[in-house]
Order: structure tokens, then sequence, then C-alpha cells
């Protein structure tokens, strides 16, 4: 009995035998194709038979392409995001800088309208130095001896006084101000023409011993009452921002606020002694007959 073969090659066409009788078909296609309509008919249902398929094959090319174009697009909104950014930040730096440089301005435009209007021998002096602590009493200008900057001379800005030269050096002067607690300051209420003295208070401002029988209240203006030889008369100095009479007491208790601005001024106005004297008011010398009783 024959046993049955073992060979898995199963003879069949050669290629080149396969590639003859496709070329024949294909030939033989195109014949029909332009002789006999109903074989267009046969491929236009065949086309869309196939479609279907065709899409499915064509969706992973799709989808690559579309992610590849998506990644892009992400990567360019993100480095224009960053780009806007950077631009954001150096423009509102600009605009940062543009504003302290017009506040700068119309600062200088406003003590030199002064200067000229009020105070003809009036200098205008910059601000070089302050000290690191905010609470600080003194600063230093850029005019000194060489600009005819005296001891003593009074300080204002352009919404009024800061303080007073205590110190001159030839190209630089110390100016303290007016919170220091060795200041007194003759003053009056531009209302009602009350005549007092104005103390510093380490950082602060006090107005003692006003006498409860006088008409004072509240948002009125003490200026300089010109009753010396360093402050002109007439420069703001401080507002009234609290007023309480009464508790058997002969004076008032007075809360008053600088109205220059003592640690955001960038320049300064000089204004030069009534008679060229070097003074300077403490508390030790400006009130001649004080109270017994501090009023804090």
């Amino acid at each position: 009995m024959a046993e049955p073969s073992l060979n898995f090659v199963h003879n069949g066409l050669r290629s080149t035998s396969k590639l003859v009788v496709l070329s024949l078909v294909a030939v033989a296609l195109l014949l029909l194709d332009n002789r006999y309509d109903v074989v267009k008919i046969s491929r236009n249902y065949i086309g869309t038979a196939l479609y279907p398929l065709q899409w499915l094959a064509m969706q992973p090319v799709n989808a690559v392409s579309n992610s590849m174009v998506f990644f892009e697009k992400q990567q360019n909104l993100s480095n224009e995001n960053r780009m806007l950014k950077a631009q954001n930040a150096q423009l509102k730096l600009q605009i940062s800088q543009l504003d302290v440089q017009l506040k700068s301005v119309v600062s200088l435009d406003h003590l030199s309208q002064l200067q000229k209007a009020a105070l003809p021998q009036a200098q205008v002096a910059q601000i070089v130095s302050n000290d690191a602590n905010p609470l600080a009493d003194r600063f230093i200008i850029d005019k000194g001896s060489h600009h005819q900057i005296r001891q003593g001379d009074a300080v204002s800005d352009e919404h009024g006084l800061i303080g007073q030269i205590t110190s001159v050096q030839p190209l630089s002067s110390e100016v303290t101000l007016i919170t220091s607690s060795n200041t007194v300051i003759p003053a009056m209420v531009m209302r009602t023409g009350v005549r007092t003295l104005i103390y510093g208070r380490s950082g602060s401002l006090d107005l003692r011993y006003f006498p409860a029988n006088a008409s004072l209240m509240r948002d009125d203006l003490l200026v300089t009452s010109g009753m010396d030889s360093i402050y002109p008369a007439g420069i703001p100095i401080a507002t009234v921002t609290q007023v309480q009479s009464g508790n058997g007491s002969p004076y008032y208790r007075v809360q008053i606020e600088p109205v220059a601005q003592l640690h955001n001024s960038n320049f300064v106005l000089v204004i030069p002694q009534k008679h060229g004297q070097t003074a300077h008011y403490s508390a030790d010398v400006a009130v001649t007959n004080p109270p017994s009783a501090n009023h804090d």
C-alpha cells in the first residue's frame, strides 16, 4: 500500500506566469470597459462597495496626520503664549518706569512753578539717599554749601513742609523731617489765624496745648505762622483729622497728619531763612511757658 506524500509544497503557477495572466486580464478589462457600459456600471458598484474598506484603511493615516498637525499647533501656541507673556512683562515694566518718571516730572514741575511764583530764592534739590528704615527721620539731598544751602533752611515738597536742613556739606545736605522728636514748628490755623506750636513725635506730629475755647475743626489746615526766622508764613504743615474736647481739660485732644509726602518725594524745595540766620527749634526752647502736665 502506497504511503501518502509528505511534500507540503503545492505545485502552482510561477510568478512569471501569474504576471502574464494578470496582464491579460487587465487588458481584457480595459477593452471591455471601453466597449460595454455594463462593465462601467459594474466598476462603479464595485468601487462603491469597496469605499468603506478604503475609508477604514485611510483612518490610521489620517489619525497620524491630524495628530501631527494638532501637536504642531499646540507647540506653536505654547511658543506664542510664552512670547506674549514675555512681551507683556516687558510692557508692564516699561509702563511702571514711565509712571515713575512721569510722577517725578510732575513733582519737579510743580516745585519749579512754586519756586517761580512764590519762592524765587528757593532751590530745587533731589533726594539722593534715604535711610533703610522707612520710619527714619532724615535723608540726604544733592545740594550743599556750594549752592548757598545753610543749616536751618526749611525744606518742603509741592504739598507742604517736610523738614529742615540740619547738616551741610559742600555738595550735599542732611534734612531732618518735621516728625523728628526734636522739632517744634510755630504754626497757625489757616481758617481762624489762631497761633500754636506743632511738635514732632518720633514719626508723627502732635498738636499740644491748643485751648478748648478756640475754634478748631476737623480738616482744618495748619500752616507756618512766620513767627520765627526759619519758616516763611503760609507753608502747609498738617491737617486736623480728629478733635475732641471736654473731660474737664482746658485743651483739645487733637490728631493731625502731615500734608507733605515725607517718605515718597523725589524732589524738594530748599527755602532760605528769612534773614539768613542759622536757627533750629527744639522742644527745649520753643515753648516759653508750657503747662506742667504733658498732654499725650
